[in-house]
């Protein structure tokens, strides 16, 4: 399957700059039942770690999320009855949570507790490993 855009471009041409593996754990992660992934991102010279969840999972973290969310699933589920079953294309954000931000030179990770969600565009990560990078305890 390919998709016409603004420069032409399929997605097979468009694969030298996308990372299909970050895409599919992305994609993944909206399943039912998929399980926890723990990763660390390259963002702008940032390493960010922390678990991946679905767009759902993400959302319900605040007020202002869970009612985009609503919206969102509103919006889909009119396209579908109008136009059939609508297939999505390859995810553009990926979502943790319990992101940790490491800086270079900064003496410590930020922030100090967990439970902070965060979300990257994939076209922003250069670099990424499965699992959590450990920060050590300051002295």
């Amino acid at each position: 399957m390919t998709q016409d855009n603004s420069t032409g471009n399929s997605l097979i041409e468009d694969f030298g700059t996308r990372d299909i593996v970050l895409e599919v754990v992305a994609d993944t992660a909206t399943q039912d039942g998929a399980p926890e992934v723990q990763v660390t991102l390259l963002v702008a010279g940032v390493l960010i770690s922390g678990t991946i969840v679905s767009f759902k999972r993400y959302a319900q973290h605040h007020p202002i999320t869970a009612r985009i969310h609503e919206a969102v699933e509103g919006l889909a589920a009119r396209a579908s009855n109008e136009e059939g079953t609508v297939r999505p294309g390859p995810p553009l954000y990926l979502h943790l949570k319990d992101a940790i931000y490491y800086t270079p030179g900064a003496p410590q990770a930020f922030p100090s507790d967990r439970g902070v969600f965060c979300r990257v565009a994939l076209k922003d990560v250069s670099a990424f490993n499965f699992g959590n990078v450990v920060w050590p305890e300051p002295s």
